[in-house]
Order: structure tokens, then sequence, then C-alpha cells
């Protein structure tokens, strides 16, 4: 009866992993050293940055309102800092100054 290698990595508490060891290796699939954890796609997108600009007016307020909702929509950020980046919106909002499309009319309605 042959044995089968054994992996060497040792864990904190002194005792070794005991899982077979890749043929050829010292090590098992887990502990190999060239082996890199899988990235869970959700974090991986959700730590990605993406720049708001900053609303200096009606329309950049909508397309910075738009990017937030999109990515929300896509589940690519987190819900807590969409909350925020939207109340920051919501903020930025009332303080962008009032916008009359029609200057001429106001106070009478709009043009027919």
């Amino acid at each position: 009866m042959t044995t089968v290698p054994t992996c060497n990595h040792i864990f904190a508490d002194n005792h070794r992993c005991g899982s077979p060891a890749l043929r050829g290796e010292r090590f098992c699939y887990f502990h190999h050293p060239d082996r890199r954890p899988v990235a869970n796609p959700y974090e991986r997108r959700s730590r990605r940055g993406f720049t708001i600009t900053v609303p200096h007016d009606a329309e950049s307020l909508q397309r910075a309102l738009a990017e937030v909702m999109q990515r929300l929509a896509a589940n690519t950020i987190d819900v807590h800092r969409a909350s925020l980046l939207l109340y920051s919106l919501q903020l930025a909002a009332r303080r962008l100054p009032a916008h009359t499309p029609y200057p001429e009319t106001r106070g009478r309605g709009l043009p027919v």
C-alpha cells in the first residue's frame, strides 16, 4: 500500500492540514502558495470607484442622480453608500439656484 503525501501546511494551533498534497507538490490545493483566493465579484465591483461631478446646475445634478440610480439597480454599489450619495445630492439640489426654463413667462404660466 502506498502512502499519499499530505499537505505540509501547519495551522496556528500547531496541527497539520492532513489533506492530500497536489501531485509533485508539498501543499494541498487550498494551501498552495500559487493559489490566489477567488474574489467575490460583488465586492470587486463595489470597490471600483466612480466619479460623480459636483452638481452646479440641474443638468449635472440629474446626471449624478442617474449614475447612482443605475449603479444601485445593477447592484454594483452598497445600499448604505447609495443612500448617503442620494442624501448629498438632495442637499446639493436645495442649494442650486431656482431654475426657470421660460423667464419671460414668469407668473403667467407656460406658453401655449
